[in-house]
């Protein structure tokens, strides 16, 4: 153990700046003199947005020791960013905590975190870098990484937009150590994640030793620094063009295109769709017996429970002002019902405060085999809905099912 340590740090040494500098700097991206005599890094090539990496054919992202490149290293960070975004909540966290991986494999670091910018609301909520992934951190210190933009070096490098290299982080004054951290840090260097003028965070790779980091190392971690910004703004763009902006659920617009092809999708292959429309009952009046803004929490409340209780592989969007809807692919008749039963006894229970809404879900199942369309389910949706609304709060009501004309 001691002996690969020893070589471990003989070889980061042999590709440190070695010249006399003081404790902390802020070195310019250009080529300097100190760079580390070794080859420079290959340019990488243009990374793909995230959603092309996903449909373009999957790319291994199993180590691949005989394929170091950089720019290889780069699209595997790509399609990682993608992954992780387009995935629901739990396995988006896992899959962040692969990307910090990947930056601690191509930069050689011992930790690695990457760390959002959580804009503030005035003078009352200040902006804050809160961790999205880590990796090599101590479990203790995971849970309590957030950083004030005057706070520490993360901090500075939000604040600024400068890289900032400290060769020796314990005697830095500007080092901000943890309450009770536990991982030993000797040198580090902090990236902004930055599209153009817009800083999205902050990346920070350390070493345990003093001086462990070459200009050249530096030069890596912000080109990575900058493939993971943009795919994190190209993701932003894509969720603005296609979600609605108060639940964070797919649009009207988007489900209009994506319901065409789920139909084409279940009648090219035989399988069943279902379809659940969901009315919250009673919104208008919640509106103005509190305010829009307790409606709009209502909202939000209601989308966050259905989206974490649906499967991976269906969709959930938001169709008007208080209705949303549930694509269910593969899924018959049966299941829709007893789909909407589970999801309604989410919906009531816990109650959402303040509780004066019911809900009304209406069932549908694709008929393939009268050739129906996607507006056409949506029309038997529709008509079903308003006749539940006639039964009562908390109702699941079946959508009429056609009949073929007989010749």
């Amino acid at each position: 153990m001691g002996k690969n340590a020893d070589k471990k740090k003989a070889r980061r040494l042999a590709d440190a700046d070695v010249t006399t500098s003081p404790s902390t700097t802020t070195v310019p991206l250009s080529p300097t003199a100190d760079a580390a005599p070794m080859a420079r890094p290959a340019p990488p090539v243009e990374a793909p947005a995230w959603w092309a990496a996903n449909m373009l054919p999957p790319v291994p992202l199993e180590p691949d020791a005989a394929d170091g490149s950089l720019a290889r290293s780069l699209f595997r960070i790509t399609a990682l960013v993608g992954s992780a975004i387009a995935r629901p909540w739990t396995v988006g966290i896992a899959g962040m905590k692969k990307v910090a991986a990947e930056v601690a494999r191509v930069v050689d670091a011992d930790t690695v975190t990457l760390l959002r910018l959580q804009p503030g609301d005035g003078d009352l909520v200040p902006a804050r870098l809160v961790l999205t992934a880590s990796h090599g951190l101590h479990d203790v210190d995971v849970g309590v990484v957030s950083f004030g933009l005057n706070d520490g070096i993360a901090g500075l490098v939000a604040r600024t937009g400068q890289v900032v290299r400290v060769e020796d982080a314990p005697r830095d004054p500007r080092f901000a150590r943890l309450y009770g951290q536990r991982t030993e840090i000797g040198s580090l260097v902090a990236v902004p994640l930055r599209v153009g003028g817009k800083i999205l965070g902050v990346l920070t790779a350390s070493r345990q030793e003093i001086r462990g980091f070459s200009t050249v190392d530096e030069e890596r971690l912000h080109l990575v620094a900058a493939t993971i910004a943009t795919d994190l703004e190209q993701a932003r763009l894509y969720r603005d063009a296609v979600a609605d902006p108060l639940t964070g659920l797919i649009s009207r617009v988007a489900l209009l295109h994506a319901l065409p092809r789920e139909v084409e999708i279940a009648r090219r292959y035989q399988t069943q769709l279902s379809v659940l429309l969901i009315d919250a009952d009673g919104l208008a009046a919640l509106n103005q017996a509190h305010g829009r803004g307790a409606g709009d929490a209502f909202l939000r409340e209601v989308a966050a429970r259905l989206q974490k209780a649906v499967r991976a592989a269906d969709l959930v969007a938001r169709f008007g002002g208080d209705e949303l809807i549930v694509l269910l692919p593969m899924t018959p008749a049966n299941q829709a019902r007893a789909t909407a039963k589970r999801l309604l006894r989410l919906l009531r229970e816990p109650a959402i405060t303040p509780a004066t809404t019911t809900f009304t879900i209406a069932v549908a199942t694709l008929q393939s085999q009268l050739d129906e369309d996607a507006l056409s389910l949506l029309d038997r949706l529709d008509r079903a809905l308003l006749d539940g609304k006639g039964q009562g709060g908390d109702v699941i009501v079946a959508a009429p099912v056609e009949r073929r004309e007989e010749r």
